[in-house]
């Protein structure tokens, strides 16, 4: 057997054990008793070492070294297939593997400490978890190693090359045009969707479903589930599943929640069965993963043209509620702006605002700056700072993520550089189709689904963060696109 077509085998090995990982991960969060939580501790930590074994083997190393030998006489994605072996080889070899055991033990307790914390609005049980994730965290980044700033370590495990650097830079270019257009917009866009008469869950379930399928999520190959923070898995290649949230009285939250996780799922359901069970069979950075999200969420899923299309069933669903309501009236509702403390109900302008309060905490964390235990003082601080509210208590302040129970610093900057990728691979799909506004009004999804598909999604991780965007728009990455948008759409009434 040649060495491309072992590193196959060995690919789809380590790929079948990272899905039963997911999936025991997934099932903590979604259906397991509360009690179980030692043992499945235990599960993920041994199942993270297996994966850990296969990804550092001896002869994983061997075979790479033959590959790279051997790259000129094969095919792009066979190359592609080295390429991101040899990445998770040089980063799992450097990482030993009782720390991978005991990092995995600590993240399983820290998000069941995260969600009672979070419930009883307490920081102080979940704080000593965090500690020691920070501690891990830090150790992390120097067996991971880094050129200029620690953090680097960090945002390269989610976005392959990104620096904190690059980071600085971004929120440097949209900080100032963001913090300038939120006074100019609020005070026209201030009426909320919620709150409105009940809405019970196993009804707002089904027009969900509903929605989602219209623009594309299939249902043969994924589900949709329960979760306190709503989340895209992936279990195999025909297996992507969705979880969401609901409120009786903001049906807006399962609306857009499910919109979003969709846009990761339809992603992933888009890739080529022909680096299907490899290493090549996920979305390439969470940057790239976050650009599709927030532009079926937003840009596609709060569009004045999405709703004249979907405004209707929406009304035959639940008449009491909007049934007085015009699809107009709607869309301003759901675009509404407005300082508030919650990211993941946040409006499209100040989002951005409330991912540069979380960079620059994880930096001064990983920096050593600031200690855990200060962290909702500086929170609440910085919240009044940027976005002028006040944080009345814990679970609306610094315990509202998953993110750091997960063990997951350095994730967050990749929402706001997804964010700036949406719009200008929406800017692109307008280029291509000039009807476009007909295209939503019609509810003509599938015809920009197949077009990321054909241009994006199939790829998988074949191209690199960067090669991948230039492929789909013809240029890197531009902050000015996302700015461009958002006065478009709040100053100017257009969909650009």
């Amino acid at each position: 057997m040649n060495s491309i077509a072992r590193l196959k085998e060995l690919s789809a090995e380590i790929f079948d054990f990272q899905n039963i990982t997911s999936l025991l991960a997934w099932d903590q969060e979604v259906y397991m008793p509360q009690g179980a939580v030692n043992d499945r501790s235990s599960q993920l930590s041994r199942m993270s070492g297996l994966v850990h074994g296969k990804q550092t083997s001896q002869e994983l190393g061997d075979l790479l070294k033959k590959a790279h030998d051997e790259l000129d006489g094969y095919f792009e994605h066979d190359r592609a297939l080295v390429r991101v072996m040899q990445r998770a080889y040089d980063m799992s070899t450097k990482l030993p593997a009782e720390f991978v055991t005991e990092f995995t033990q600590l993240t399983s307790r820290s998000v069941h400490a995260w969600v009672d914390a979070r419930k009883k609005s307490d920081f102080s049980l979940f704080a000593p978890f965090l500690e020691k994730v920070v501690q891990m965290t830090k150790k992390q980044t120097e067996l991971l190693g880094y050129k200029e700033h620690p953090y680097d370590a960090l945002l390269d495990l989610y976005e392959e090359g990104l620096t904190t650097a690059d980071v600085e830079r971004v929120f440097d270019e949209i900080k100032q045009p963001l913090i300038e257009l939120l006074p100019l917009v609020e005070k026209n866009w201030t009426s909320s969707l919620a709150p409105h008469d009940p809405i019970a869950v196993e009804a707002q379930k089904e027009f969900v479903r509903e929605l989602v399928t219209s623009i594309g999520y299939d249902f043969n190959r994924g589900r949709m589930d329960v979760a306190p923070h709503p989340f895209m898995e992936r279990f195999g290649h025909d297996d992507r599943r969705i979880t969401n949230r609901y409120d009786e009285k903001d049906i807006g939250g399962a609306l857009f929640g499910s919109m979003h996780e969709s846009g990761h799922a339809m992603y992933e359901q888009g890739i080529g069965t022909d680096i299907a069970g490899s290493a090549l069979d996920s979305g390439v950075s969470l940057g790239m993963h976050e650009s599709q999200s927030r532009m079926w969420e937003n840009m596609i899923g709060r569009s004045k043209e999405f709703w004249e299309f979907s405004f209707p069933k929406l009304q035959k669903a639940f008449p009491s509620q909007f049934g007085k309501m015009t699809s107009e009236d709607f869309y301003r509702r759901i675009n509404h702006v407005r300082a508030s403390l919650i990211r993941t109900e946040s409006d499209e302008v100040t989002y951005n605002l409330h991912i540069l309060i979380r960079f620059e905490i994880e930096k001064a964390l990983i920096e050593g700056t600031v200690a855990v235990k200060d962290l909702p003082e500086l929170w609440n601080a910085k919240y009044k700072e940027y976005l002028g509210v006040d944080v009345p208590n814990d679970a609306q302040g610094v315990l509202q993520d998953i993110h750091w129970s997960h063990g997951s610093i350095g994730y967050f900057p990749t929402y706001t550089l997804g964010n700036l990728a949406a719009a200008q691979i929406w800017r692109k799909y307008q280029e291509v189709d000039p009807g476009y506004v007909d295209t939503l009004r019609k509810g003509e999804f599938s015809k920009i689904r197949e077009w990321l598909r054909a241009n994006m999604y199939q790829y998988g991780s074949v191209y690199q963060p960067k090669e991948l965007i230039r492929r789909v728009t013809g240029e890197d990455v531009q902050s000015k696109y996302l700015v461009e948008y958002l006065r478009g759409k709040y100053l100017k009434g257009t969909t650009c």
